[in-house]
């Protein structure tokens, strides 16, 4: 018989509660919050929340819901994993308890049994001591940091170095026997053989080591078979001067070849100067001159043409025939700003074909950096050439890589271009280097023995003197009676025993026996007063003397108002004594700087502007008037005398408030190496400098000063 389908409701049986057992356990907070927790999620609290009152009819349920019933009566399997857990921590904490009681209560065994312990670390070895951190690297590149010395007493015979015999009998007749330290360095990395160097090359040496012959013999030496001139060598000056000294070098080598030599520095106006560097011819292709015929009316119709390109000289142009440009240089000497405006402006001014790029007193020019002559020359010579002026071998080559030939790395290279920087003073700011683009550089540094041992690697610039250089420096008090200073070094140290024409005749011999020097130059002044003491007696004239003084002030117009003191101070001066402006031209620049050369100039009063570059081997002392702006304008002041292996020396005027700044700095820096030497202290009082009336007459001729750029025509 088949079963009911549905049974009949019958109340379910009542259960027993589980039995719990009560734990004794130490009274704590957490088994507090333990236990009540427990209490009421045990099945007892919840049957009694779910039984009802007798009074409250239960409604009927379904069988389905009585078997379900029947299983939420029982413990459910998650609490039991939960009070086993709890019981057999209840009965540790009771086991525990009854431990502690038995235990006796003595003090030192209590303390040892409520000791607790944290974690602690594993013990360790003992720390090793660290060693004084002394670097092995550099922040500067190998090249700077690892530069290639020589030593600056080093000299070889030119022959030794690959010089050609018509070079050397040259040599010979101007008066070089052999090459001084930077030449021996220079040619054998420029001349084409083993020890040639494939890359640019940074020099850094002392004013007066022969700079300009060292980088123009091997260039010369280049190019003298040349018969079509090519612009292939730009020498890059930061001033007239300089492109003048430069050229009359390149000059005297270049005798007896076909190389030309230009210049570029503004002394004549643009349009005549680029007819002096680019020619322009006619050339017939037919071919070419229709397709610029086309793009010249196309730009015509749009309005955007550029004045003086190549579409104006096609306007000059027979039929068929197409404008083209030659140089007529073969080696480029130019100052950066006009160099700026002949690439920008001058149609057919190409640097393709150049192979050497020199660039002298790179310091300064690196630091002014004149309309950003760097980025424009760089961009020049490593960017392309415009179509329009390439030539058959760029066609070529620009048609077989246009066209990815096979052919097109079997071409040459377009050339081997070397840039050779040159500075006393080299800059080691890469930011500053890193605009010439230089391609595996190589830095030569010419030293003394005596300096041999400096860092090198130092970022800091270290300049070094030329070991035959005496410095000595005068404090003048507060400045006013400076001119009258400079006459006192002039008639007692540089040119002694002549007559003044101001007074009575100088005497030595006391102004070096009141001086209050130190132990050092009272003795070189007592030396000197001896030394003079004949000298006066023979009554020398300023005519006679070998001595030739260049007297730096900091500005033209200081340089204009000392002459004119100095001329009424001493007026057997006025005929031997010079003054170099800005607003001299080259030709009058260059005849003076002659002149001074020779002897029939003995004073030179110029501004900081002559102090870069000039090289005139017979100039016996330097005089800075104005102190120096910083220490490399210093190093390049006094470097003006003490030349090639020669004795110089050179005097500082310094007043009280700028004593502080060159005793530290200059005298007693670190920047400046002297072999030992230390600069001499001059003092001399007061009475000695404006003895013999010379305060009158300087107060007379600032009167006459006064008057003059007043502007009476009347004071003389």
């Amino acid at each position: 018989m088949p079963a009911p389908l549905f049974k009949r409701w019958a109340p379910p049986k009542p259960v027993a509660p589980p039995v719990h057992h009560e734990v004794t356990k130490p009274a704590s907070p957490l088994n507090t919050a333990i236990e009540t927790s427990t209490a009421e999620n045990s099945p007892a609290t919840k049957e009694a929340r779910i039984e009802s009152p007798k009074s409250i009819k239960k409604p009927k349920k379904r069988k389905y819901e009585a078997e379900a019933h029947e299983q939420t009566e029982e413990t459910p399997k998650k609490h039991k994993a939960i009070f086993s857990k709890f019981e057999k921590v209840s009965k540790l904490a009771e086991a525990r308890g009854q431990r502690e009681e038995e235990e006796p209560t003595d003090g030192v065994e209590e303390a040892e049994v409520e000791e607790l312990h944290d974690l602690q670390p594993m013990p360790q070895p003992a720390e090793v001591p660290e060693p004084a951190f002394e670097p092995t690297f550099s922040t500067l590149p190998t090249w700077l940091a690892q530069p290639v010395t020589v030593d600056a007493s080093k000299t070889l015979p030119f022959a030794e170095l690959g010089v050609e015999p018509f070079f050397t009998k040259k040599l010979e007749k101007q008066g070089f026997e052999d090459a001084l330290a930077v030449q021996t360095a220079l040619l054998p990395m420029l001349h084409p053989g083993f020890e040639q160097h494939l890359g640019d090359i940074c020099v850094s040496a002392k004013t007066g080591s022969g700079k300009t012959l060292g980088y123009l013999l091997p260039i010369i030496e280049a190019l003298k078979d040349r018969a079509v001139p090519t612009l292939s060598a730009i020498i890059v000056v930061p001033s007239r001067q300089l492109v003048n000294q430069a050229l009359q070098v390149a000059e005297e080598l270049c005798a007896g070849t076909k190389i030309r030599v230009g210049t570029a520095l503004g002394n004549v106006a643009f349009a005549s100067e680029q007819k002096q560097l680019v020619k322009l011819r006619a050339q017939y292709d037919p071919k070419a001159a229709k397709e610029l015929h086309e793009r010249a009316s196309r730009h015509f119709q749009t309005g955007f043409v550029e004045k003086g390109g190549i579409f104006d000289d096609l306007k000059e142009m027979p039929l068929d025939h197409v404008p083209r440009y030659d140089s007529c240089v073969d080696i480029l000497i130019c100052t950066p700003g006009r160099l700026v405006e002949h690439i920008e402006n001058t149609t057919g001014f190409l640097l393709n074909a150049v192979r050497w790029l020199v660039i002298d007193e790179a310091d300064q020019l690196l630091n002014q950096n004149f309309q950003g002559w760097a980025t424009v020359l760089m961009d020049a010579l490593h960017g392309d050439t415009p179509v329009d002026l390439m030539n058959a071998q760029e066609h070529i080559r620009k048609r077989e890589c246009d066209a990815n030939s096979i052919w097109s790395v079997a071409l040459p290279a377009r050339r081997q271009l070397t840039k050779v920087v040159l500075s006393a003073t080299m800059e080691k700011d890469l930011t500053k280097l890193g605009t010439l683009k230089l391609k595996r550089p190589k830095l030569v540094v010419v030293q003394d023995e005596a300096t041999e041992t400096q860092l090198l690697h130092n970022e800091e610039n270290v300049f070094g003197l030329p070991s035959t250089l005496e410095e000595f420096a005068v404090h003048v008090g507060d400045g006013s009676n400076k001119p009258l200073h400079l006459l006192h070094v002039l008639l007692n140290f540089v040119f002694p025993g002549i007559q003044s024409e101001s007074g009575a005749k100088e005497d030595t011999s006391d102004s070096d026996s009141d001086s209050d020097s130190d132990s050092s130059s009272s003795s070189s002044s007592s030396d000197s007063s001896s030394e003079n003491k004949s000298d006066v007696e023979k009554e020398v004239s300023v005519a006679s003397h070998t001595s030739r003084v260049l007297i730096f002030t900091k500005s033209t117009e200081s340089a204009s108002r000392l002459s004119h003191l100095l001329a009424v101070l001493e007026p057997s001066f006025k005929p031997y004594l010079k003054t170099m402006t800005r607003a001299l031209t080259a030709d009058a620049s260059r005849k003076l700087l002659k002149s001074f050369s020779t002897g029939a100039i003995k004073i030179l009063i110029a501004s900081d502007a002559a102090s870069r570059g000039l090289d005139i081997p017979s100039i016996t002392h330097v005089i800075n008037y104005d102190i120096p702006t910083s220490i490399t304008s210093y190093v390049h002041r006094v470097g003006r005398t003490a030349r090639a292996g020669k004795y110089g020396q050179a005097w500082t005027l310094f007043t009280r408030t700028e004593a502080a700044w060159f005793l530290k700095q200059v005298t007693k820096g670190d920047s400046v190496k002297r072999q030992n030497k230390k600069v001499k202290r001059m003092e001399w009082k007061e009475s000695d400098v404006t003895a013999n009336g010379k305060k009158k007459t300087y107060r007379a001729a600032l009167k006459q000063l006064e008057n003059a750029v007043a502007g009476n025509t009347e004071a003389g």
